[in-house]
Protein backbone atom coordinates (compact mmCIF):
# COMPACT_ATOMS: atom_id res chain seq x y z
CA UNK A 1 0.00 0.00 0.00
CA UNK A 2 2.99 2.45 0.17
CA UNK A 3 5.82 2.78 -1.76
CA UNK A 4 7.86 2.93 1.52
CA UNK A 5 8.34 2.31 5.34
CA UNK A 6 9.29 5.50 6.11
CA UNK A 7 7.46 6.94 9.51
CA UNK A 8 4.71 9.73 8.16
CA UNK A 9 5.55 13.18 9.90
CA UNK A 10 2.25 14.72 11.47
CA UNK A 11 2.66 18.32 10.19
CA UNK A 12 1.06 18.35 7.27
CA UNK A 13 -1.55 20.37 5.81
CA UNK A 14 -4.74 19.43 6.43
CA UNK A 15 -6.91 18.28 3.80
CA UNK A 16 -10.60 16.19 3.99
CA UNK A 17 -11.79 14.15 1.43
CA UNK A 18 -15.69 13.93 0.91
CA UNK A 19 -17.46 10.98 -1.70
CA UNK A 20 -19.30 13.04 -3.91
CA UNK A 21 -23.09 12.95 -5.74
CA UNK A 22 -21.80 10.35 -8.43
CA UNK A 23 -24.39 7.79 -8.58
CA UNK A 24 -24.35 4.16 -8.79
CA UNK A 25 -27.42 1.75 -9.32
CA UNK A 26 -27.81 -1.26 -7.50
CA UNK A 27 -28.95 -4.83 -9.07
CA UNK A 28 -27.83 -7.36 -6.54
CA UNK A 29 -26.56 -7.86 -3.54
CA UNK A 30 -23.11 -6.71 -3.91
CA UNK A 31 -22.49 -3.29 -5.61
CA UNK A 32 -19.06 -1.98 -7.23
CA UNK A 33 -18.22 1.17 -6.09
CA UNK A 34 -14.94 1.60 -8.35
CA UNK A 35 -15.17 4.83 -10.16
CA UNK A 36 -15.11 8.05 -10.59
CA UNK A 37 -15.92 10.04 -7.15
CA UNK A 38 -16.76 14.03 -5.73
CA UNK A 39 -13.48 14.57 -4.34
CA UNK A 40 -12.29 18.28 -2.71
CA UNK A 41 -9.24 18.98 -0.17
CA UNK A 42 -9.93 20.55 3.42
CA UNK A 43 -11.96 19.81 5.78
CA UNK A 44 -15.86 21.12 6.55
CA UNK A 45 -17.88 18.44 8.52
CA UNK A 46 -20.88 20.15 6.33
CA UNK A 47 -19.46 18.07 3.66
CA UNK A 48 -20.86 15.03 5.26
CA UNK A 49 -24.76 16.38 5.15
CA UNK A 50 -26.52 15.13 2.38
CA UNK A 51 -28.17 18.77 1.28
CA UNK A 52 -24.70 19.93 0.49
CA UNK A 53 -23.90 21.07 -3.14
CA UNK A 54 -21.04 19.46 -4.47
CA UNK A 55 -21.50 20.24 -8.33
CA UNK A 56 -18.39 21.88 -8.34
CA UNK A 57 -16.40 19.66 -6.65
CA UNK A 58 -13.22 17.53 -8.62
CA UNK A 59 -14.08 14.37 -10.00
CA UNK A 60 -11.49 11.56 -8.60
CA UNK A 61 -10.66 8.09 -9.58
CA UNK A 62 -11.42 5.27 -6.83
CA UNK A 63 -9.60 3.46 -5.69
CA UNK A 64 -6.18 5.48 -6.40
CA UNK A 65 -3.61 7.64 -4.85
CA UNK A 66 -4.86 10.90 -4.53
CA UNK A 67 -1.00 11.80 -5.92
CA UNK A 68 -1.76 10.20 -9.44
CA UNK A 69 -4.90 12.07 -9.77
CA UNK A 70 -3.28 15.37 -9.66
CA UNK A 71 -2.54 16.27 -6.19
CA UNK A 72 0.67 15.14 -6.26
CA UNK A 73 2.55 16.34 -3.01
CA UNK A 74 -0.55 17.02 -0.89
CA UNK A 75 -0.62 16.40 2.35
CA UNK A 76 -3.48 16.59 4.76
CA UNK A 77 -7.20 16.20 4.73
CA UNK A 78 -9.81 16.04 2.12
CA UNK A 79 -13.30 14.58 1.46
CA UNK A 80 -14.92 11.87 -0.77
CA UNK A 81 -18.44 12.03 -1.63
CA UNK A 82 -20.80 9.69 -3.81
CA UNK A 83 -24.97 8.99 -3.78
CA UNK A 84 -25.63 5.30 -4.19
CA UNK A 85 -28.98 3.87 -4.72
CA UNK A 86 -30.31 1.15 -2.54
CA UNK A 87 -32.55 -1.80 -3.66
CA UNK A 88 -35.44 -3.21 -1.57
CA UNK A 89 -33.42 -6.27 -1.99
CA UNK A 90 -31.15 -5.15 0.57
CA UNK A 91 -34.14 -4.20 2.85
CA UNK A 92 -33.41 -7.28 5.74
CA UNK A 93 -30.02 -7.73 4.83
CA UNK A 94 -26.68 -6.89 6.80
CA UNK A 95 -25.45 -4.09 4.56
CA UNK A 96 -21.24 -3.85 4.81
CA UNK A 97 -19.78 -0.91 3.31
CA UNK A 98 -15.90 -2.12 2.13
CA UNK A 99 -13.39 0.76 1.40
CA UNK A 100 -10.52 -1.01 0.91
CA UNK A 101 -7.35 0.45 2.15
CA UNK A 102 -7.04 4.08 2.89
CA UNK A 103 -3.87 6.34 3.54
CA UNK A 104 -3.91 6.76 6.48
CA UNK A 105 -6.86 7.56 8.80
CA UNK A 106 -10.68 7.84 7.28
CA UNK A 107 -14.11 8.65 8.93
CA UNK A 108 -17.34 7.80 7.13
CA UNK A 109 -20.44 9.04 7.10
CA UNK A 110 -23.90 7.38 5.80
CA UNK A 111 -26.72 10.22 5.21
CA UNK A 112 -25.28 12.05 7.14
CA UNK A 113 -24.47 9.85 10.37
CA UNK A 114 -21.14 8.95 11.27
CA UNK A 115 -20.85 4.76 10.99
CA UNK A 116 -17.20 3.89 11.45
CA UNK A 117 -13.66 5.31 12.00
CA UNK A 118 -10.47 4.03 11.50
CA UNK A 119 -6.61 5.16 12.86
CA UNK A 120 -7.21 8.22 14.68
CA UNK A 121 -7.17 11.74 13.51
CA UNK A 122 -4.21 14.90 14.67
CA UNK A 123 -3.51 15.84 17.83
CA UNK A 124 -3.33 11.67 18.58
CA UNK A 125 -1.88 10.69 15.31
CA UNK A 126 -2.24 6.98 14.58
CA UNK A 127 -1.96 5.65 10.81
CA UNK A 128 -4.04 2.64 9.81
CA UNK A 129 -3.12 2.80 6.55
CA UNK A 130 -2.63 -1.57 6.06
CA UNK A 131 -5.94 -1.83 7.77
CA UNK A 132 -8.86 -3.04 5.45
CA UNK A 133 -12.15 -1.17 5.83
CA UNK A 134 -15.09 -2.67 6.60
CA UNK A 135 -18.18 -1.05 8.29
CA UNK A 136 -21.60 -2.46 8.85
CA UNK A 137 -24.20 0.16 8.33
CA UNK A 138 -27.13 -0.27 10.24
CA UNK A 139 -30.36 -0.27 8.35
CA UNK A 140 -32.52 2.34 9.73
CA UNK A 141 -29.86 4.70 8.45
CA UNK A 142 -30.69 3.41 4.89
CA UNK A 143 -33.00 4.35 2.57
CA UNK A 144 -33.94 1.39 0.39
CA UNK A 145 -35.20 2.08 -2.86
CA UNK A 146 -33.12 5.50 -3.28
CA UNK A 147 -30.08 7.30 -2.91
CA UNK A 148 -28.02 7.36 -0.07
CA UNK A 149 -25.32 9.88 0.14
CA UNK A 150 -21.87 8.24 1.34
CA UNK A 151 -19.02 10.92 2.61
CA UNK A 152 -15.39 9.43 3.75
CA UNK A 153 -13.38 12.09 5.54
CA UNK A 154 -10.00 11.44 5.14
CA UNK A 155 -6.33 12.36 6.87
CA UNK A 156 -2.67 11.70 5.44
CA UNK A 157 0.02 13.05 6.79
CA UNK A 158 2.89 12.13 3.81
CA UNK A 159 4.12 10.00 1.07
CA UNK A 160 0.54 8.76 -0.87
CA UNK A 161 -3.15 9.40 0.64
CA UNK A 162 -6.53 8.39 0.25
CA UNK A 163 -8.95 5.20 -1.01
CA UNK A 164 -5.86 3.76 -2.27
CA UNK A 165 -6.19 0.40 -2.89
CA UNK A 166 -8.40 -2.61 -2.73
CA UNK A 167 -12.11 -3.58 -3.19
CA UNK A 168 -14.64 -0.84 -2.92
CA UNK A 169 -18.32 -2.38 -2.34
CA UNK A 170 -21.80 -2.32 -0.51
CA UNK A 171 -22.47 -5.86 -0.03
CA UNK A 172 -24.93 -8.19 2.18
CA UNK A 173 -23.32 -10.38 4.87
CA UNK A 174 -26.68 -12.45 5.59
CA UNK A 175 -29.64 -11.49 6.82
CA UNK A 176 -30.72 -9.51 9.84
CA UNK A 177 -31.61 -11.08 12.82
CA UNK A 178 -35.02 -10.10 13.95
CA UNK A 179 -33.65 -7.59 17.13
CA UNK A 180 -35.95 -5.89 19.10
CA UNK A 181 -33.24 -3.40 19.71
CA UNK A 182 -30.16 -3.40 17.42
CA UNK A 183 -26.84 -2.75 19.49
CA UNK A 184 -24.53 -1.94 16.17
CA UNK A 185 -23.52 1.63 16.05
CA UNK A 186 -21.76 4.11 18.17
CA UNK A 187 -20.60 3.23 21.93
CA UNK A 188 -18.63 4.69 25.09
CA UNK A 189 -14.99 3.29 25.64
CA UNK A 190 -12.90 3.10 27.89
CA UNK A 191 -9.71 1.89 29.10
CA UNK A 192 -9.65 -0.38 32.32
CA UNK A 193 -11.43 -2.35 34.13
CA UNK A 194 -15.10 -0.31 34.44
CA UNK A 195 -16.68 2.05 32.84
CA UNK A 196 -15.33 5.44 33.69
CA UNK A 197 -18.64 7.70 33.13
CA UNK A 198 -15.51 11.13 33.38
CA UNK A 199 -13.71 9.71 30.87
CA UNK A 200 -14.64 7.65 27.92
CA UNK A 201 -14.71 7.97 24.30
CA UNK A 202 -17.18 7.19 21.18
CA UNK A 203 -16.12 4.01 19.32
CA UNK A 204 -17.93 1.75 16.50
CA UNK A 205 -19.52 -1.64 17.16
CA UNK A 206 -18.34 -3.80 15.65
CA UNK A 207 -14.96 -3.03 14.92
CA UNK A 208 -11.22 -3.72 15.82
CA UNK A 209 -10.19 -1.27 18.64
CA UNK A 210 -6.48 -1.05 17.45
CA UNK A 211 -7.89 0.97 14.11
CA UNK A 212 -10.01 3.24 16.39
CA UNK A 213 -7.24 5.04 17.84
CA UNK A 214 -6.11 2.30 20.43
CA UNK A 215 -3.20 0.85 18.26
CA UNK A 216 -0.96 -0.82 21.32
CA UNK A 217 -3.91 -1.43 23.77
CA UNK A 218 -3.66 -4.97 25.17
CA UNK A 219 -5.53 -5.81 28.34
CA UNK A 220 -8.81 -4.28 29.78
CA UNK A 221 -11.55 -2.13 28.54
CA UNK A 222 -15.16 -1.72 28.60
CA UNK A 223 -18.02 -0.91 26.11
CA UNK A 224 -20.72 0.94 27.61
CA UNK A 225 -24.17 1.85 26.14
CA UNK A 226 -27.07 3.09 27.66
CA UNK A 227 -30.45 1.87 26.09
CA UNK A 228 -34.43 1.83 26.93
CA UNK A 229 -36.14 -1.28 26.75
CA UNK A 230 -40.21 -1.06 26.20
CA UNK A 231 -42.27 -2.39 28.74
CA UNK A 232 -43.58 -5.31 27.03
CA UNK A 233 -39.60 -6.57 26.93
CA UNK A 234 -38.55 -6.21 30.50
CA UNK A 235 -40.98 -8.88 31.41
CA UNK A 236 -39.86 -11.34 28.89
CA UNK A 237 -36.93 -13.81 28.21
CA UNK A 238 -34.28 -12.08 25.88
CA UNK A 239 -31.23 -13.04 24.38
CA UNK A 240 -28.38 -10.70 23.34
CA UNK A 241 -25.97 -10.85 20.88
CA UNK A 242 -22.90 -9.27 21.28
CA UNK A 243 -21.16 -11.01 18.62
CA UNK A 244 -17.68 -12.02 18.44
CA UNK A 245 -15.41 -10.77 21.08
CA UNK A 246 -11.21 -10.76 21.39
CA UNK A 247 -10.33 -12.30 23.96
CA UNK A 248 -12.29 -12.57 27.11
CA UNK A 249 -15.40 -10.68 28.21
CA UNK A 250 -17.99 -10.04 31.07
CA UNK A 251 -21.45 -8.96 30.59
CA UNK A 252 -22.95 -6.58 32.75
CA UNK A 253 -26.97 -5.03 32.73
CA UNK A 254 -27.73 -2.23 35.47
CA UNK A 255 -24.15 -3.22 37.35
CA UNK A 256 -25.03 -7.04 37.61
CA UNK A 257 -22.87 -9.47 35.93
CA UNK A 258 -25.25 -11.77 33.48
CA UNK A 259 -22.68 -13.85 31.55
CA UNK A 260 -19.30 -14.26 30.72
CA UNK A 261 -16.90 -15.78 27.99
CA UNK A 262 -13.28 -16.80 28.43
CA UNK A 263 -10.23 -16.15 31.02
CA UNK A 264 -9.88 -12.45 32.69
CA UNK A 265 -6.44 -13.98 34.12
CA UNK A 266 -4.66 -14.12 30.87
CA UNK A 267 -3.40 -17.62 31.82
CA UNK A 268 -5.52 -19.74 29.40
CA UNK A 269 -5.58 -18.17 25.33
CA UNK A 270 -8.41 -20.88 23.95
CA UNK A 271 -10.17 -20.00 20.71
CA UNK A 272 -12.75 -17.41 22.92
CA UNK A 273 -11.76 -14.79 20.23
CA UNK A 274 -13.88 -16.83 17.68
CA UNK A 275 -17.24 -17.76 19.47
CA UNK A 276 -20.01 -15.76 19.06
CA UNK A 277 -21.62 -14.06 22.09
CA UNK A 278 -24.93 -15.25 22.71
CA UNK A 279 -26.29 -14.33 26.40
CA UNK A 280 -29.64 -15.64 27.66
CA UNK A 281 -31.29 -13.17 29.89
CA UNK A 282 -33.40 -13.38 32.69
CA UNK A 283 -36.77 -11.64 33.05
CA UNK A 284 -36.83 -8.46 34.95
CA UNK A 285 -33.28 -7.75 34.44
CA UNK A 286 -33.67 -4.78 32.53
CA UNK A 287 -35.91 -2.08 33.98
CA UNK A 288 -38.76 -0.29 32.23
CA UNK A 289 -39.09 3.63 32.64
CA UNK A 290 -35.19 3.86 32.79
CA UNK A 291 -32.04 3.83 30.73
CA UNK A 292 -30.46 1.02 31.63
CA UNK A 293 -26.05 0.24 31.18
CA UNK A 294 -24.79 -2.23 29.98
CA UNK A 295 -21.45 -2.68 30.01
CA UNK A 296 -19.37 -5.27 28.28
CA UNK A 297 -15.66 -5.53 30.10
CA UNK A 298 -13.32 -7.09 27.63
CA UNK A 299 -9.90 -8.27 28.34
CA UNK A 300 -7.10 -8.32 25.19
CA UNK A 301 -4.39 -10.93 25.50
CA UNK A 302 -2.33 -9.47 22.25
CA UNK A 303 -2.79 -8.55 18.60
CA UNK A 304 -6.16 -7.58 17.80
CA UNK A 305 -9.09 -6.61 20.55
CA UNK A 306 -12.43 -5.68 21.17
CA UNK A 307 -15.78 -6.58 19.74
CA UNK A 308 -15.01 -6.87 16.04
CA UNK A 309 -17.80 -8.63 14.55
CA UNK A 310 -22.01 -8.84 14.94
CA UNK A 311 -24.54 -9.57 14.64
CA UNK A 312 -25.09 -7.27 17.97
CA UNK A 313 -28.52 -6.86 19.56
CA UNK A 314 -31.23 -7.89 21.83
CA UNK A 315 -34.38 -10.35 20.84
CA UNK A 316 -36.68 -12.47 22.61
CA UNK A 317 -35.81 -15.80 23.03
CA UNK A 318 -38.57 -17.29 21.00
CA UNK A 319 -37.41 -14.95 17.97
CA UNK A 320 -33.60 -16.30 18.87
CA UNK A 321 -34.75 -20.22 18.67
CA UNK A 322 -36.90 -19.74 15.36
CA UNK A 323 -34.02 -17.44 13.55
CA UNK A 324 -31.07 -20.02 14.28
CA UNK A 325 -33.54 -22.92 13.48
CA UNK A 326 -34.16 -21.72 9.99
CA UNK A 327 -30.35 -20.45 9.60
CA UNK A 328 -29.84 -24.13 9.90
CA UNK A 329 -32.33 -25.82 7.48
CA UNK A 330 -31.07 -22.95 4.79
Amino acid sequence: MRSCDAIKGVGSILLVLLIATVSFAFNADEKDLRGQWKFRIGDRYEWATTGYDDSDWDDIRVPARWEDEGFRGYDGYAWYRANVRIGDELKDKVVVLELGYIDDVDEVFVNGVKVGQTGSFPPNFSTAYNALRKYQIPSDMLHFGEENLIAVRVYDSHLEGGIVSGNVRLFSAGVVPPFQINLTGSWLFNKGKKFDPADHRKIQVPGIWENQGYKSLDGHAVYAKKIKVADDLVSQRLVLLAGKIDDADMLFINGELVAKTGDFSGWRRGEFYNEFRNYFVAPGTFKAGIENLIEIRVFDNGNDGGIYEGPIGIMTQDDFRKYWKSKRRN
